[in-house]
């Protein structure tokens, strides 16, 4: 318990200690929300990011994030779907500033989940029955991102990205996101 609360205390003092200073870290967390059009462009969804950014020099960063997303109207009663990416950034202007414009490409994997209504059948014009196909499928794709970041403090930024993911299936998905982001 001692050796515990002794860890603790160190780990405080040197939390404190680093208040003080300015630190450039390279590593911020960003999370992001936006519309999207995916499928092949009919279905609207609400698109839900989390990054994780490392820079590596004032050209390059390196990102991969998880993205939740959900229809919100188009042909399917309900598309929703999870994906993961790992993308690689330039920044052509140098990331230096506090506003850093800059391009990306990468690879991803997403599994998505569609429902459809298939079938309708009426009595006097009410339906009475309905059936609904389901479509689950697993694929990979790539990004190409144009994203623009600004640090409204030392530590915290907001930015505005524009990308579009096309799937080796046929699939694609476009969209504009806003993002905030902290950090590290």
């Amino acid at each position: 318990m001692k050796n515990k609360i002794v860890i603790l205390f160190l780990l405080l003092a040197f939390t404190f200690s680093m208040q003080g200073q300015k630190t450039d870290s390279r590593i911020d967390f960003r999370i992001g929300i936006g519309p999207s059009l995916l499928g092949t462009g009919d279905i609207i969804t609400l698109d839900y990011e989390n990054e994780l950014n490392v820079k590596i020099d004032q050209y390059f960063t390196l990102s991969t994030s998880l993205n939740f997303g959900n229809s919100l109207s188009g042909i399917a009663f309900n598309a929703s779907f999870i994906q993961g990416n790992f993308n690689v950034f330039l920044s052509p202007l140098k990331n230096n500033k506090r506003f850093d414009f800059r391009l990306g490409a990468g690879v991803n994997y997403y599994s998505i989940l569609d429902i459809l209504q298939s079938r309708t059948i009426y009595e006097n014009g009410v339906p009475v029955s309905r059936t609904y196909n389901i479509d689950k499928r697993d694929v990979f794709g790539y990004n190409i991102i144009i994203e623009g970041s600004y640090m409204l403090t030392d530590k915290i930024l907001a930015g505005l990205k524009i990308f579009t993911q096309p799937y080796t299936n046929g699939d694609i998905n476009s969209g504009i996101m806003f993002k905030i982001g902290y950090k590290l």
